[in-house]
């Protein structure tokens, strides 16, 4: 099948070393023929929101054709995060909280929440909200504890109002159930971990989907560039949402100057190869249109 969105794009607004602009994103993705596509700038905490706000000023400027949307990527932290970035007080610890504070290994208390408000989505113009989990909260001290907090953590996101689309689910529980958070290394990356996910986890997580509307995104950049094993269980997992209903969207996670084609035409592929359809993509109401 041909891949016609890519609603995953950070451009060189976004703070983690990402470089497109927003006009060498148009210009790529109309050249490969995306008919709907955009860019979705990280922002994990309120310290950020700077640079969603410079990102809508030149995307204004930029006159861009509909097809173009504007949106953001939210991550998750723990609601004390969150507290301690509005009373300022890490400006006293000298710390920079653009993702949080991740190495405060205080334990998780269950309380999460995404920087993004409503007031952001009318004041900012935000088509899209796409949202994923990137991190563990609390850094929970078993392999258990690792995957229940990855599922709580998506759950909370499949029930949030605001949010259109599941980012790359499951995606970087590798990363932390090998404490590559600490480490930062290929060797603290535990690939084992993806057989570990219980079924019932899935379910649960595609029903909570399917019953607020939200969809999942394949993730071209996590899709293509793992283990075969990790590639055909996740893989496996997108058939068991898509024949329960789930809809999905696409996006390649560009954080490159220019989207990388060959990892586009991998993934178109791998969908064909599990038997997918451009039917399975939609896009979300919010981007007012039914083109998919």
């Amino acid at each position: 099948m041909k891949i016609g969105q890519d609603l995953h794009i950070h451009s060189h607004h976004s703070f983690d070393s990402a470089c497109a602009t927003l006009s060498n994103i148009r210009l790529d993705h109309e050249a490969m023929g995306i008919r709907h596509y955009a860019v979705t700038d990280h922002l994990n905490t309120r310290y950020s929101i700077s640079d969603i706000e410079s990102c809508r000023h030149d995307f204004l400027r930029g006159n861009f054709p509909p097809n173009f949307h504007f949106g953001v990527e939210a991550a998750i932290t723990a609601a004390w995060e969150s507290e301690r970035i509005a009373a300022g007080d890490y400006a006293a610890a000298g710390d920079v909280p653009i993702t949080g504070f991740r190495m405060d290994e205080r334990p998780f208390d269950g309380r999460m929440c995404i920087a993004l408000e409503e007031e952001d989505i009318r004041k900012y113009g935000i088509e899209l909200v796409v949202a994923g989990v990137h991190w563990p909260l609390g850094f929970p001290a078993t392999r258990a504890g690792v995957l229940d907090n990855y599922f709580q953590q998506q759950i909370f996101l499949a029930n949030h109002p605001l949010v259109h689309v599941i980012a790359h689910p499951w995606e970087s529980l590798g990363h932390a159930a090998g404490d590559w958070f600490h480490h930062r290394d290929k060797q603290h990356i535990d690939w084992s971990v993806f057989r570990d996910i219980p079924q019932e986890m899935d379910d649960k997580l595609g029903e909570a989907m399917l019953k607020n509307g939200k969809f999942a995104e394949i993730n071209i950049g996590f899709m293509t560039g793992v283990p075969e094993e990790v590639m055909r269980l996740r893989m496996e997992r997108c058939c068991r949402w898509r024949d329960a209903g789930v809809k999905f969207t696409c996006g390649s996670d560009q954080h490159s100057e220019h989207p990388n084609q060959e990892r586009f035409r991998q993934m178109e592929l791998i969908l064909d190869e599990y038997g997918f359809s451009e039917e399975d993509f939609a896009l979300p109401p919010s981007l007012n249109t039914t083109a998919g």
